[in-house]
């Protein structure tokens, strides 16, 4: 029986609904955002508990009674002890059987401690925060959501460009292609998340991971099984690979002193390129798979005699 398990909204994996709870920071969360932080959650996910934190509620209080929600108000005296008292609420809920995944609303460094507590129990833990929040607190989540994107807006933060990320993803897909698989979409999605814990593809202007795959990764195609699982393939170069590589070295006269200066030149034609790929996990061993090299005082490379003839033989030829 076939699962599917891509949810195609904002590429989030997952074998069925969880039951979340909702934790809203009322003192750094504006009023006109909450609506859309529900639809958010709701799209992957069934909002079993839903509690909101502050001082002054009222303007909040008005949208909640509006949109029909249920919710539990806890006032505070101050901007602290309402936080205090989220962080109370989170850690009852979190130890019972009835929470699978929690979202906290919030833009405050004050949750750090309640992260790291969290993230010490294992718990499923997203924060949705504005674009401005302290990036000490995004990269001290396990997965943070910038408001700004889910209400229809521009990402204003400083996140990692497309190439980084494509090559990243290139990476990921290089080590399952050396242990001869393809990985599965959702396997990247949660190895970037790992590492880029805002990352999520609107901040790139995209909706579906595999659309980004496509668009940004070279050297690589994705493919679906009959379930309707994706995968990345890594594409084979290797004759592109190699032609460049002899062009390379027969313009710098058929030998260069270094073998990582090919290897560099490599990386900067084709992005995310990796000797894995092909089954090699060192340069002198992957300079030794090429029929017209041979290797020059233990470092370097020459291209040998033949194929230097050969090499102007042509060149002659073209001239005649």
């Amino acid at each position: 029986m076939c699962v599917r398990r891509y949810a195609p909204a904002h590429d989030s994996f997952k074998e069925e609904d969880m039951r979340a709870a909702l934790y809203i920071d009322c003192g750094s969360i504006k009023a006109e955002d909450i609506p859309y932080i529900y639809e958010e959650i709701r799209k992957t996910d069934d909002l079993v508990i839903s509690k909101m934190f502050g001082v002054e509620m009222k303007d909040i209080a008005e949208i909640a009674e509006r949109l029909r929600i249920q919710n539990n108000m806890h006032c505070g005296d101050d901007q602290t002890s309402a936080l205090v008292a989220l962080a109370v609420e989170v850690m009852a809920d979190a130890v019972g059987e009835d929470v699978q995944k929690i979202y906290i609303a919030t833009g405050d460094l004050a949750v750090l401690p309640l992260l790291d507590k969290l993230k010490l129990m294992r718990t499923n833990v997203v924060v949705i925060g504005p674009c401005g929040a302290d990036r000490v607190l995004i990269d001290n989540s396990e997965k943070y959501t910038y408001l700004e994107i889910i209400n229809g807006g521009e990402c204003t933060a400083e996140i990692p460009s497309a190439d980084e990320i494509a090559g990243r993803i290139y990476s990921v897909s290089s080590y399952y292609n050396g242990m001869g698989e393809d990985v599965k979409l959702e396997q990247v999605y949660k190895s970037l998340i790992r590492r880029y814990p805002d990352f999520d593809v609107r901040n790139y202007g995209y909706t579906h991971l595999s659309t980004f795959v496509k668009k940004n990764v070279s050297g690589v195609q994705v493919v679906n099984d009959d379930c309707g699982g994706s995968y990345i393939k890594i594409v084979d170069d290797r004759k592109n690979i190699d032609d460049f590589a002899y062009e390379y070295v027969a313009g710098r006269g058929y030998t260069i002193e270094d073998m990582a200066e090919l290897i560099d030149a490599l990386r900067e034609k084709f992005p995310g390129f990796a000797m894995e790929n092909y089954g090699y996990h060192t340069d002198y061993g992957f300079i030794l798979s090429f029929s017209r090299f041979q290797i020059w005082e233990n470092k370097g490379i020459k291209m040998k005699k033949s194929f230097k003839l050969s090499s102007r033989s042509d060149e002659e030829t073209e001239e005649s």
